[in-house]
């Protein structure tokens, strides 16, 4: 920017829309002839949670691809890093320093609530002709402050003041409204898988299923990376054990044999659950499995897996879980599911040389900064991720969110927010409330009796080897298979009831040996789900008119007696007598609801005895009914008992920073954690302490905590009480004070 042109800025008033959070008022003393010619000038405030645009045709030159600044949406109860850009008119200008104060609104005036955090560099250079590149791409040329997740709620206002000490001609303000009034939560309904099965060597090993701080602290990446709370909803659905080693390579990024094997019984397992539609389910392996080529699988058709500790692969898996498809980058060259929409993000890539990049820069809570030059998009197999505008864009006002309309501290509301009124100053009258407001409805449909079939496709192919009748939703996931029907017939080969099979499309996340054999049919796992009929006698596959599974009703029931449960030590012991004379095989499962409800958890499935061992501690407390269903696909018995369980372990992780990891002292530091009861939910902040070094901290989910500036290692605690139970946890890390970027050390 020249001189005319930073005159020309100075001298217009750039109005924007306030949610927008756009900085405007750049302000100086024209009367002044001194200050005229010597000046800086706020050349930008960049607000950020992830990745947002600034200055976009400085780098993008492709007008599609670029966006107002700051016009990426803030959500709730998420931090914040606040980017202030200075810039010199005649030379460059050292020593900047600045302070930028959070307002709200009191009673129709802005009031000053708190100033912002400020971290590393408390001072800086404002050059006359900054690069822009440089400015992105590193912390060191901009002013930095944070806006912790306790205040970005609802609508407030930034007004920050640069300035040299001591010197009048260089000072400079800028006010601008921030809008972070939508709330989005991640509920994550998690599998423990435990593993039963052999290791590479072919001994049988036994594998403790994951708990559910291993699914706090694996969530943590995605957690920082998509537009949602810092505080998720995590609830367990009952434990599986799976017995099959993990290997095989990715064919055109489908998933291995052995990976649909397990997402076949997860699909179960989700049926069983209720098929809740405002959840994702989610596996988590121990680690130990044999695996091959893939580090996690998952797709649109429900249900998706990975390993404990790789934050990285369930942020992709879960993205399948959006219907994301595979980024074009650093994909096998037979992976033929990549997403043909997305960006082509000039000059970082080109038609002929995808490197699928993220369009925009990235920056985390912990200050490190992904570069649209040498970062690719989550959904690819590259090795530095983040996401990208297209995929985080998509992830607004998604319904999979839970979407909600809240208010921060001061007296103001939110703008009214709904699809049929996006202009801001068309408000319907009467004006309808705001608070509390979900975008999208928010109940549940009924349990309906459903026949479900799950099973197989290859090569045309079809095999079902799981028929269930059972109380669920209907899961419209997955992709149609033309042609391929499934249908109930009655004695007298009449169709009662028919729908399309479903191909629960899965993707692979690439962990080595991402190659296989090409084709191009659908493969993997398939399942219908048809409304239970009385009559039904037959049901069947077919592909036009050529029949490719079937299966007749036999004339035998199940019944289900004497269902008991008890608790042994951590253990809730439950056994019942089936009584079946016929000769299908039969698919036995428990679950659990609170009294007089019908809304059950899955506790456990694929049982081959009338008995399940089930560790209590991950359990609510109090009376819970226990069920016992036993079906042979056609016919279905229950029975159920009551038992009064004492209150559950609480659940702690400490999600920031993680064991063994460098964090840099300049500025505060982020303590970021989560904890919950048994039932999965989140405690209040006040039940979260945090310890450094023995030495109590501060309260919350979110501490921002100054650290001495010397290379150091700490102990960091997070303990946690909640109605009589405590429980804590502890990470070790090193704190450095050159500024290093944060990553993992290894402890000797």
């Amino acid at each position: 920017m020249n001189f005319d042109e930073a005159l020309s800025t100075i001298l217009t008033t750039i109005e924007r829309e306030p949610h927008k959070s756009i900085m405007v008022k750049d302000r100086i003393d024209l009367l002044d002839p001194v200050r005229s010619l010597f000046f800086i000038i706020i050349n930008g405030v960049e607000i950020t949670q992830a990745i947002q645009y600034r200055q976009s045709e400085k780098h993008l030159t492709d007008p599609a691809d670029r966006g107002a600044d700051n016009s990426v949406r803030l959500v709730a109860d998420k931090p914040a890093y606040v980017r202030v850009y200075v810039e010199a008119s005649m030379h460059d200008v050292a020593n900047v320093t600045g302070t930028v104060t959070m307002q709200v609104m009191r009673y129709g005036i802005w009031v000053d609530a708190a100033p912002l955090m400020q971290q590393a560099p408390f001072s800086i250079t404002a050059a006359k002709d900054p690069v822009y590149a440089r400015e992105r791409s590193s912390l060191s040329r901009s002013l930095n402050f944070i806006i912790p997740a306790s205040r970005m709620a609802g609508h407030f206002r930034l007004r920050i003041h640069v300035e040299v000490k001591g010197d009048k001609r260089y000072s400079a303000e800028e006010e601008g409204i921030v809008d972070a009034s939508l709330k989005q939560t991640l509920r994550l309904r998690g599998i423990p898988v435990r593993y039963l099965g052999p290791d590479a060597s072919g001994s049988l090993i036994d594998l403790s299923a994951p708990r559910l701080a291993d699914f706090q602290s694996t969530l943590a990446t995605t957690l920082q990376m998509f537009p949602v709370s810092q505080t998720p909803e995590i609830s367990l659905a009952g434990v599986f054990t799976f017995s099959e080693p993990l290997t095989g390579a990715i064919a055109n990024g489908n998933c291995p044999s052995s990976w649909n094997n397990l997402l076949f019984w997860l699909g179960i397992a989700k049926a069983v659950d209720g098929n809740r539609s405002n959840m994702v389910y989610y596996g988590l392996l121990p680690n130990g499995i044999p695996r091959g080529g893939a580090a996690g699988c998952g797709g649109g058709g429900g249900t998706a897996a990975g390993f404990i500790d790789d934050g990285i692969t369930m942020a992709h898996e879960i993205g399948h879980y959006f219907n994301f498809a595979h980024a074009p980058a650093c994909l096998p060259a037979d992976d033929n599911k990549f997403d043909v929409n997305y960006p082509v993000y000039e000059p970082y890539e080109t038609m002929s040389m995808r490197t699928a990049s993220i369009g925009e820069y990235g920056l985390d809570s912990t200050g490190t900064i992904y570069s649209p030059v040498s970062s690719s998009d989550i959904m690819s197999y590259c090795s530095f991720r983040w996401i990208s505008l297209y995929h985080y864009l998509q992830l607004l006002d998604n319904p999979l969110l839970n979407p909600q309309i809240v208010r921060g501290a001061g007296t103001g509301v939110p703008s009214y927010y709904d699809d049929r009124f996006r202009d801001p100053h068309r408000i319907p009258d009467p004006t309808p409330p705001w608070e509390s407001r979900y975008v999208f409805p928010q109940e549940e449909v009924a349990r309906q009796n459903y026949v479900v079939l799950t099973g197989f496709i290859k090569y045309g192919e079809v095999e079902i080897a799981s028929v269930l009748k059972a109380d669920t939703r209907l899961n419209n996931s997955g992709r149609k298979l033309e042609g391929f029907m499934a249908e109930i017939l009655d004695a007298n080969s009449r169709v009662l009831h028919r729908t399309l099979l479903r191909h629960l499309e899965t993707h692979a996340g690439c962990g080595c040996g991402c190659h296989g054999e090409d084709h191009d049919e659908p493969e993997g796992v398939v399942q219908a789900m048809l409304p239970s009929h009385d009559e039904a006698y037959t049901y069947r596959i077919r592909k036009d008119e050529n029949v490719l599974w079937s299966k007749q009703a036999p004339d035998t029931y199940p019944e289900v007696n004497d269902v008991q449960a008890h608790v042994e030590g951590d253990e809730m012991i439950v056994s019942w007598r089936t009584d079946y004379p016929g000769e299908l095989s039969l698919e036995r499962i428990v679950m659990f609801a609170p009294p007089n409800s019908e809304e059950w958890t899955m506790l456990a499935i694929n049982l081959t005895e009338d008995s399940a061992r089930i560790t209590a501690k991950t359990l609510p407390g109090g009376d819970l009914q226990i069920k016992v269903l036993v079906t042979d696909g056609f016919h279905s018995a229950s029975g159920k008992t009551m038992i009064s369980l004492p209150e559950g372990e609480l659940s702690a992780a400490i999600l920031w920073p993680g064991e063994g990891s460098v964090v840099r002292t300049g500025g505060a530091v982020r303590f970021w954690g989560t904890a919950t009861r048994a039932s999965g939910e989140p405690l209040p902040a006040e039940a979260l302490r945090w310890e450094i070094d023995g030495v109590f901290a501060g309260e919350g989910p979110e501490l921002w905590h100054d650290l001495p500036e010397i290379d150091s290692e700490h102990r960091l605690t997070l303990k946690v009480k909640w109605n009589e139970k405590e429980s804590e946890t502890s990470v070790i890390f090193l704190a450095t004070c050159c500024g290093q970027k944060p990553y993992l050390f290894k402890r000797s």
